[in-house]
């Protein structure tokens, strides 16, 4: 199709708007309403073009292309109509500065002019020199404004962490309502008011918390003015430079864009073309990086326990009182624990020293392995073939998405947006959960099953499915007959029963499933972290079989899919042996390079703690050596779809902090002398190749350079039924202990530092301390939100934080509380347990 734009003959396509054909042509046409990811809003009207056999003025940004259409961007009449609008605009926005003859001379003037409470102008504005509103007033050219001026003398809003909004700014251009409504799903903000009261708010006026808003930080992003202003760099300078980074905090591998000032972090923003997240983020990636790096748990000198107490010292008297530790144990009595947010060269290096160094073979990268990890496992144990990896993009393009065994929209939240995508598209979703989640209102269906019944639900399922199978086809796949047969000893209705859920929603449920095209089943790690974890994945991989569906784990942290790359994310042990192992004495000597819970009881003999941040252990260590974290290293990840990615040095160490694998080759050199001469991290990742045929066609520089690189994807491999046993819900309560608590692991983490304990913003969103139930609940307990409570359990006793939330059912309580405050460990994540009020 061919266009002319202002004399410019131009091919284009049909499904272009005229902005968008203009623009990658070099034609600029001024727009404030519009945004490539959201739909054509024609709010602002300063796009309005002149085109030829069309009567009056039409918006560039929601017009499409005709054959042989010529526009015109810029008549006179067009120029003097955009500026009466603008002029217009600016009437109800602070606009002294914006028209000031004078505004070019001020600059070394108003550095700090802007630390006031409220914005009246440019030089009093955080948003000054990144305000789109400025460039359309300099590219329009409005010298004065020829309308009364109204300031609307709204409160600036500065209850909810993160951000501030100030109304008396905005310009009604929609794009915050829109982009929380359009493409995150939530519609937390909405235009409130009419005429000339507009403004943008919420339902009832109540906070953004109240409002269930998830702090991804779109809104702001998109706001082009002031309107909408990040709290932590409000008051900070512009950025001296920019640099781009891979989140480390989970599986997706978000690209962020970092702004920097003087060598120091300012704010982390999503690339807004990224290959993985689409301009997206979440409140962990957006808000929370910051403050990871600079935080005041961070570990920046070398410390040693002399006389009971951690004294810093050089690195070479670390090093050298390290090695003459670790010298005095035999291979069997010292075991190493990682982290999964290590990168690709940091996490080998950590193997390499376990494995060849110390000669230990008791080794861990995670306390619980991630779905995926899991899931392989359990394949490999039984013979099967790893599933293929998944594209993000592939979720969209689903017809059927069954979601189970996980709070989907936090912990993985831009896979839940390729979720949405596919259920915007037309895809039948089904969630089963005991709790209810905020995402759920986009659902075909929701089976609220009583806790720890997913095993039941799955083989429930089956044995409908095995009674409606027409075809047989279930009895061609190997296994079957003994698949059949343990269904067989299943009772329908006690199953009903034990799940509480009816049988038209089963049936329902199994209808969806049935459902023609492609279909794909999202299992987080509530699935595989309870006492029946093995159970849950066999269960669901037999009905996947049976439904010809696709399993996709999602993995909680970031490199789960690296270190199963190189062959370190299969657990050598588990931390429930290392705990034994340690209380018993059978093991003596803790290599820490990540998180870890130890019960009070198992005390090692030695323990080193290699870490970013200080956490709950650090009272125990006999070392520390401090760990830069991402920002300060350069690293290769590979997220969850199998993509590898190259994060770039952002900042220098802060302190005496080193990489990991400059650390433990120092430590190899004192241990052993052979094999260890990395001086730089490229030299790990050449070595680390070398021994991974699946990334030995990945140099460094090539990963740098594009994004687009992927891990070869593997062939289906076999298929085949797992064995099961009839499911029975095994936890159940009693006088002692009414109720059943639900105790998911916390994600929100770096390393060893627990964001809700560090950050104050974060704490008000999601806090660690918080156990949830029901109000009935509460009314039968005698508690109230808010107060201090006591939960008993046969594990021991902590305090925690109550928070009333009717998306807790009536019988359950459901938290995030960590197992180093148990005086023994539970097993699995579902447990009775006794709520009542504490003392503080």
């Amino acid at each position: 199709m061919i266009v002319i734009i202002d004399g410019k003959t131009i091919e284009t396509e049909s499904n272009k708007t005229i902005l968008e054909i203009a623009r990658e042509n070099g034609i600029s046409i001024p727009s404030l309403c519009d945004h490539p990811d959201l739909i054509p809003f024609t709010g602002c009207r300063l796009c309005l073009v002149q085109i030829e056999g069309k009567r009056g003025f039409l918006p560039a940004c929601s017009t499409s292309p005709e054959e042989g259409m010529k526009v015109k961007t810029r008549t006179p009449k067009l120029r003097q109509l955009r500026k009466q609008i603008l002029e217009l605009i600016l009437s109800e926005h602070p606009n002294a500065c914006l028209i000031c003859q004078e505004k070019e001379n001020c600059d070394e003037k108003k550095s700090t002019i802007r630390k006031v409470g409220e914005a009246t102008g440019c030089v009093l504005c955080s948003n000054n020199g990144r305000c789109q509103l400025q460039d359309v007033v300099e590219e329009i050219g409005i010298e004065r404004v020829h309308f009364p001026s109204v300031y609307r003398n709204l409160e600036v809003q500065r209850g909810d962490p993160f951000f501030d909004r100030n109304f008396n700014l905005c310009i009604l251009c929609g794009r915050c309502v829109r982009i929380c409504h359009e493409v995150r799903g939530l519609s937390t903000l909405t235009f409130v008011q009419r005429g000339s009261e507009t403004v943008v708010g919420t339902a009832l006026d109540r906070s953004l918390w109240d409002s269930n808003c998830q702090f991804c930080g779109a809104c702001v992003d998109v706001c082009p003015t002031g309107s909408l202003t990040e709290k932590a760099v409000k008051y900070d300078g512009l950025p001296q430079e920019n640099k781009k980074t891979v989140c480390p905090l989970c599986s997706m591998g978000c690209e962020l864009e970092v702004s920097l000032r003087e060598g120091k972090v300012l704010n982390f923003r999503p690339v807004a073309n990224g290959s993985v997240n689409q301009g997206q983020a979440c409140v962990r990636g957006r808000f929370t990086l910051r403050d990871v790096i600079y935080s005041s748990r961070r570990l920046q000198k070398p410390m040693i326990r002399i006389k009971k107490e951690l004294q810093e010292v050089g690195w070479d008297e670390a090093i050298d009182f390290v090695a003459a530790r670790l010298k005095k144990y035999k291979a069997k009595e010292i075991v190493v624990v990682g982290t999964s947010q290590a990168s690709c060269e940091n996490a080998f290096a950590l193997q390499r020293f376990a494995q060849d160094v110390l000669k230990t073979g008791l080794m861990i990268q995670d306390e619980a392995p991630s779905p995926q990890v899991f899931t392989q496992d359990l394949l490999r144990a039984h013979g099967l073939g790893a599933e293929p990896d998944i594209r993000f993009k592939d979720i969209s393009q689903a017809k059927v998405i069954f979601l189970l065994g996980t709070n989907i929209a936090a912990s993985q939240p831009l896979v839940w947006l390729e979720t949405l995508k596919a259920v915007k598209a037309g895809a039948k979703l089904l969630v089963a959960s005991s709790t209810e989640y905020l995402f759920e209102r986009h659902a075909s269906l929701v089976l609220r099953i009583k806790p720890g019944s997913e095993a039941l639900l799955l083989q429930t399922l089956s044995k409908l499915y095995l009674c409606r199978d027409d075809s047989q086809s279930t009895s061609n796949i190997a296994g079957a007959t003994d698949f059949i047969s343990s269904l067989e000893r299943t009772s329908h209705s006690k199953s009903l029963e034990t799940l509480g859920i009816e049988e038209k929603d089963l049936r329902a449920a199994l209808h969806l499933l049935e459902s023609s095209g492609p279909a794909w089943y999202l299992f987080g790690e509530e699935l595989t972290s309870r006492a029946t974890g093995q159970e849950n994945v066999a269960a669901l991989w037999n009905l996947a079989l049976q439904t010809k569906a696709r399993l996709f784990p999602l993995s909680g942290t970031s490199n789960q899919k690296g270190l199963a790359a190189i062959g370190a994310a299969s657990q050598a042990a588990t931390a429930d042996r290392i705990s034994q192992a340690l209380q018993s004495r059978e093991l003596k000597a803790l290599y820490l390079s990540g998180p870890f819970s130890l019960p009070p009881k198992a005390k090692p003999e030695f323990l080193v703690i290699q870490d970013s941040h200080a956490g709950p252990l650090i009272d125990k260590a006999d070392v520390v050596l401090p760990s830069t974290t991402w920002a300060e290293e350069e690293g290769i990840y590979i997220n969850a779809e199998g993509r590898i990615q190259a994060a770039e040095k952002l900042i220098e160490p802060l302190g005496d902090a080193r990489p990991d694998w400059w650390v433990l080759t120092q430590l190899s050199r004192k241990l052993r002398k052979e094999g260890w001469t990395y001086k730089k991290v490229s030299e790990v990742w050449n070595d680390l190749r070398k021994r991974t045929s699946s990334l030995k066609d990945f140099s460094s520089a090539h990963v740098k350079k594009s994004n687009q690189n992927f891990l070869p994807r593997a062939e289906i491999g076999k298929q085949a039924f797992l064995p099961v046993t009839p499911a029975v819900n095994g936890t159940k309560t009693s006088k002692r202990f009414p109720l059943l608590l639900l105790n998911e692991r916390n994600l929100d983490r770096y390393k060893s530092l627990i964001l809700s304990e560090d950050i104050t913003g974060f704490r008000f969103f999601r806090d660690e301390a918080w156990v949830r139930i029901h109000p009935d609940t509460a009314d039968t307990l005698g508690i109230k939100n808010n107060d201090v409570i006591e939960v008993e359990s046969a594990h021991g006793k902590v305090h925690a934080k109550l928070k009333i939330t009717g998306s807790v059912p009536v019988g359950l309580a459901q938290a995030a509380l960590s197992v180093q405050r148990f005086a023994k460990k539970p097993v699995g994540n579902i447990f009775p347990v006794n709520i009542k009020r504490g003392q503080g």
